[in-house]
């Protein structure tokens, strides 16, 4: 009996925070310390996950597949010559999409499942961690204060706990409506970059004026551009489509707003009226 009581205030003693454990408390904080480690599985994952570079390049190099198979297909859609199928041109256009959108999916699963093993053991060793430094008994407060990232309340003060929550800065999201149009410069950088023509990739195509070498006219030009089309490599092709579409739909917009001022704006016009 004098043995067993001397082991168990031995196990109690309170000179410090490893003595404030039992024995079988200190065996269940061992084995959450060896748990602490990932499977073999789960550390190749994180490995890779913290170098992302190459999940990045894969999926870029799955991309440039997609933009080229696509603008690949609208070309000989244009382009079509009698007896011609589309059928695989829409074939490759249809499997790069799928390959990315699998490889997308698997990189985002593989990634959530990871983040989530790592959650669960940062959060139990930061809880296990924050249970050493306390006494042996715990205040049901400071265990909530500490879980939810709060100061505890003053324990002497007789009125009701205040908590003051600070609201975080919301960033005020501005949306831009002057341009409606989308922002497709990952698309033809993709198809300048996969080996068809480099030096077209950082062409703006927005900011093409008449007199620019991109700007394409239409009119009697366009027939004669679109009977040598075949003989113009992708990258060419989908830059003056671009250009010829961007521009129609810029100079209808000025005609249109030019108009509306000359209706509502112009005195001479007015005066024209009344007489």
């Amino acid at each position: 009996m004098e043995e067993r009581k001397e082991e168990g205030e031995a196990e109690i003693q309170e000179h410090g925070p490893e003595h404030w454990f039992s024995k079988w408390e200190r065996q269940c904080l061992a084995e959450a310390e060896q748990d602490e480690q990932l499977s073999p599985e789960l550390q190749e994952e994180a490995a890779a996950a913290a170098q992302p570079e190459h999940k990045q390049q894969k999926l870029w190099h799955l991309f440039q597949n997609s933009a080229t198979a696509v603008a690949q297909l609208y070309k000989d859609r244009v382009c079509q010559q009698p007896g011609l199928s589309l059928w695989v041109p829409f074939q490759n256009a249809a499997t790069a999409v799928t390959n990315l959108y699998k490889e997308s999916v698997d990189t985002h699963q593989r990634s959530f499942d990871i983040g989530i093993q790592i959650g669960y053991q940062r959060r139990n060793k930061d809880v296990l961690a924050w249970v050493k430094k306390r006494r042996r008994t715990i205040r049901r407060e400071d265990l909530i204060s500490f879980l939810c990232g709060k100061v505890p309340p003053p324990r002497n003060s007789r009125a009701p706990p205040r908590l003051t929550v600070v609201s975080p800065n919301r960033a005020t999201s501005t949306e831009t409506s002057s341009s409606v149009e989308t922002d497709l410069q990952p698309f033809r950088e993709a198809i300048a970059l996969h080996g068809l023509s480099g030096a077209m990739a950082s062409i703006s195509v927005r900011s093409s004026t008449p007199g620019s070498p991109t700007h394409v006219s239409s009119g009697p030009n366009a027939s004669r551009r679109r009977n040598g089309l075949h003989d113009v490599d992708l990258n060419t092709f989908i830059t003056e489509e671009m250009a010829l579409h961007l521009d129609n739909g810029g100079t209808r917009k000025r005609t249109s707003a030019q108009c509306g001022d000359v209706i509502t704006d112009s005195p001479t016009h007015k005066r024209n009226r009344m007489l």
